[in-house]
Parts: C-alpha cells; structure tokens; sequence
C-alpha cells in the first residue's frame, strides 16, 4: 500500500489526477474505472486543467463508470448526467469509449452486459475510488459482499443525499462488486474531510469486514490511498511504506 497524506483537499485531488495521467502516458489504452459523487469532482478539474494543457491524452483511454442509478438516462440526478457535467469529455475521454451501466435497461441483463464488456476490453487497469463514511466503496454496501456486478437497494440515507425525488424510490444501483474491484491491476482510493475519518481507518487499520467494505480492499497487491489531514485523522503509524506530504 502506498498511502500519501496531505494538508488539504487540492493537494490530495491534484495527487490522484497525477497518478490518472501518469499511468495513461505509460500506457495509451488504459482502461479506467471512474467513480461520481463529490470526492472525484476536484480530481476532474485537475484533469481538465491537465487536458487542456496538453499535459494529459486520453483520447485511446477507455472508462467505465462504477455504478448508475436506475433512473432514465436524462435524468438530472443519474451518474450519466453527471459524467457530462463533470468529466468526460473535459478530460478528453472519447464518448464513444465511456460505457456506464443503463438505469433504464432490465437490471439482471444490464449487469450481465455489463461484466462482459469489462471483460473484452482486457479487465479494469486502474480504479479510481471514493469511500462512504459507512466505508461502502462503489454501492457495495455493508452487508454480505458481492462479487461482480450487481443491482442494490440504497438505504433512505444515501437516497435523500442524492435528492432524488420520492417517486423514484426506493432507489436502486447496479454497481461493481468487490471482484470486479479487486480483480483490477490497480486502485486508487481518495477520502476527504474528517466525516472518512472512520472508514479510513477501517481501510487501513481495521479488520477485514463485510461491515466495512472498504477493508476488503486493503489486500490489493497494487493499492494507493491518497487523503487529506481531516479524512487522516488521529495517530497514524510509521512503516516504510507510509508517506507524509504536505
């Protein structure tokens, strides 16, 4: 595990996007796995701002987000709309090589669908994740794991941060499963601010527990934890194999 913390948000953001680009100058047809949400926001922008630099070419690259809401396509709250706001094309992916899963198509034909497209176009070669403060890691929620792509009910709390209207619910997912995560040849997980702090140390330091997600990552032969102070938190301890920046 390589973990990097830093004294702020941008820094740990501006981290991550080095690691993206860096690992698609070495190789021009890297198949990425892209998350939504607030924490990858930050990492977008740092990829544009590289984009249009000219500092960043993802033009062979292909991507696949995490997880879709079953919600339709257009809909404002659905990651696919997000993906327009946020990332796409502003970081000089090709549309035609995003794929993310339909929130409008039969749920058990579209994971099925799904896990076969991940597999003709070689396995994901870097994962780039976010936490939940209940360490749920893509929508594999705590509970029993699953393990390739899969539909979920998301409990109340995480339906209303979303703020999706009442007639879609209860809101349902399809998301990778921990397998399909942890059969990448990399991860990159971010966490910020002190409401990660837990899950962070349940990543790090805990048990490894279907109770947290998260932790069932931790034995990934190829995994880079980038934090803030806040999601940090607390002592830490000081192998080798733990850096300190900012």
């Amino acid at each position: 595990m390589n973990l990097l913390i830093h004294s702020d948000a941008r820094f740990a953001a501006r981290t991550v996007a080095g690691v993206i680009a860096n690992a698609a100058s070495d190789e021009p047809d890297l198949v990425l796995g892209l998350p939504t949400g607030r924490t990858p926001i930050p990492v977008y922008e740092e990829l544009a701002k590289l984009s249009a630099r000219g500092d960043l070419d993802l033009s062979r690259a292909r991507s696949f987000n995490l997880d879709e809401l079953l919600l339709p396509r257009n809909h404002p709250a659905s990651f696919r709309s997000f993906m327009n706001r946020h990332a796409w094309t502003q970081i000089g992916l090709d549309p035609g090589r995003c794929d993310i899963p339909d929130g409008e198509a039969d749920p058990c034909r579209e994971c099925a669908r799904y896990d076969t497209a991940v597999a003709a176009a070689g396995g994901l070669d870097l994962v780039f994740l976010g936490v939940g403060a209940d360490g749920h890691v893509a929508y594999n929620l705590p509970g029993p794991p699953e393990a390739r792509t899969h539909c979920v009910e998301l409990p109340a709390n995480l339906a209303e941060s979303l703020e999706v209207p009442a007639p879609w619910r209860p809101l349902r997912a399809i998301t990778m499963g921990l397998g399909t995560l942890l059969s990448a040849r990399r991860l990159v997980i971010l966490a910020l601010g002190d409401v990660k702090a837990q899950a962070v140390r349940a990543l790090l330091e805990g048990p490894e527990t279907q109770e947290w997600p998260c932790s069932l990552l931790r034995g990934h032969a190829r995994l880079d934890v980038a934090l803030d102070v806040a999601a940090a938190g607390g002592e830490w301890p000081t192998e080798s194999h733990i850096m300190r920046r900012g």
